[in-house]
């Protein structure tokens, strides 16, 4: 089996299993918004979920990013080496997350207040116990992503994504059993529980790749070149865990039940970021392989096919979400105790949210193909730029336009990123630069100006239409003139593809 047939049946293989996980959370919070739908309590949920979740995503991705290059350096040169450093790395992992949580759990109730500083000292005080409950699952997250980091760098993509699947499975579980007993504390249980299953699952999938060795973690060469890496990236993943809290420290002054709300629309948005990171990370894999090998021309003929096809895909996933945002909030939020200000807060948030999808393409390709040449600094401090647009954005634009406000400043950045690190990536392989678009820029200016005539267009002819009509109208009326007037661009895509499955056929 070649190569590129790997890729293409493992990619097949995630897009399915991140499909059926993105399902199973719309449904997941569907049944949520239903039950609890959005108030102070579930904004205290929100914030004591997000933080962990937040350090949670600092702590993988400095590590599973660090970790990925050497482990494929280190397997390549030997069994014993290889060994030693996965022993040594998961030592490293469980002596930083256990003091991350004995530091938690002792200044739970300052980190509440600077979370939340508007709130009063009764529900300040609410908001460091359900930190103080929820600070062991870093443990947990963090074996769990450990464990997946090791299993995509043997190319086992599919367990990993499968614990998305489990996460959502047991939240609906526990809210339909139990939640009319907990309340929105069930919420709360369903996190820890997944936390906990999804890292004994992965241990077991991965139980051929580690064990335990003895030994002073801090000793091992390969863990120091892991180190040395994780410091800038540390450093980057850190100003994104910041940025983060202040979007919600923002965020939490507009109102009660605002907080749920965006974390809704960071939900529904996610349906496309997670998939996009899903994607690249297998791509990581691939694309570190081509540079371990040497191979620039080819790490760099892969990456710009891949943003094509995606970028081309997004643009009018991006367009219908932004003009449509009020439809899909109602369409997946709107009933029980979620009542119509709570959608219209969730669709605005979701606005936002929505001109993210083509940028972080940019952002999370070349960002990922710097690591692969070991290069940590220059995206920290490319993600430290965009960082701080995005800080003085969102301050100034959420005077003007609230929760919408605060996530177009999040899409922003990400953009600012985006074209940061593509330019920094041409500094490793002269391949990579502005001009490899130059083919595509005009038609995807043209295609977007032609879904966005369409869509207008389709939302006036059918205003007075249901709304699961109205927007299936629009899905099905855009797609159709936006692919045909980006034909160039995704035909040769597809006559590569099956002129490459011919070629394997022959052999």
């Amino acid at each position: 089996m070649g190569r590129s047939n790997r890729i293409l049946k493992n990619l097949s293989y995630v897009t399915v299993v991140v499909a059926i996980a993105k399902i199973l959370g719309f449904v997941r919070q569907l049944i949520a918004a239903n039950a609890f739908g959005a108030t102070l309590h579930t904004d205290l949920i929100s914030l004591s979920e997000g933080l962990i979740s937040n350090v949670d995503y600092l702590l993988i991705q400095t590590f599973a990013t660090a970790f990925v290059p050497i482990y494929l350096q280190t397997k390549s040169n030997s069994e014993d080496r290889e060994s030693e450093y996965v022993s040594s790395t998961l030592k490293l992992i469980l002596l930083l997350t256990l003091g991350i949580v004995a530091l938690v759990e002792i200044a739970a109730p300052l980190i509440a207040k600077v979370l939340a500083p508007k709130y009063t000292a009764e529900i300040s005080a609410l908001l460091a116990r359900y930190l103080r409950i929820v600070a062991p699952s870093i443990v947990f997250l963090v074996l769990t992503a450990f464990y997946g980091a090791l299993l995509k760098s043997n190319e086992a993509f599919v367990h990993a994504e499968l614990t998305n699947v489990y996460q959502s499975l047991i939240a609906i579980l526990l809210v339909l059993l139990i939640g009319a007993w907990f309340g929105p504390d069930t919420l709360i249980l369903a996190f820890l529980a997944a936390a906990l299953l999804n890292a004994c699952y992965l241990a077991i999938c991965a139980r051929k790749y580690w064990h335990i060795q003895a030994g002073n973690p801090f000793r091992n060469e390969d863990v120091r070149s892991m180190l040395r890496m994780i410091v800038p990236l540390l450093f980057g993943y850190a100003m994104v865990f910041i940025n983060q809290q202040i979007d919600k420290i923002i965020v939490s002054g507009l109102g009660e039940g605002i907080v749920t709300s965006m974390n809704y629309a960071a939900v529904l948005s996610n349906f496309v970021t997670t998939f996009i990171g899903s994607v690249c990370m297998v791509f990581f894999t691939y694309v570190t392989q081509r540079i371990v090998a040497k191979q620039e021309k080819d790490a760099a003929d892969l990456v710009k096919r891949m943003s094509v096809a995606m970028i081309t895909l997004l643009i009018p996933v991006s367009i219908i979400t932004v003009t449509n945002s009020q439809d899909i909030a109602m369409l997946v939020y709107g009933r029980g105790a979620f009542d119509r200000q709570a959608v219209t807060n969730t669709a605005a948030a979701l606005a936002g949210y929505g001109l993210m999808f083509v940028p972080i393409v940019l952002r999370e390709l070349f960002t990922r193909m710097q690591y692969g040449y070991t290069d940590t600094k220059s995206p920290a401090w490319n993600s430290t730029a965009s960082i701080a647009v995005n800080i003085i954005l969102s301050l100034l634009l959420s005077r003007f336009w609230g929760v919408f406000g605060v996530t177009a400043a999040t899409s922003i950045s990400v953009l600012v990123c985006g074209i940061l690190n593509l330019v920094t990536t041409g500094k490793h392989n002269r391949e990579i630069r502005f001009g490899m678009y130059r083919k595509e820029l005009l038609l995807w200016l043209i295609g977007t100006a032609v879904c966005v005539a369409f869509t207008i267009a389709a939302n006036r002819i059918c205003s007075g239409w249901s709304v699961l009509g109205r927007f299936a109208f629009v899905c099905g009326i855009v797609f159709v003139p936006y692919f045909a007037a980006a034909t160039p661009i995704w035909l040769p895509l597809t006559k590569e593809f099956f002129q490459s499955r011919k070629e394997r056929d022959k052999l």
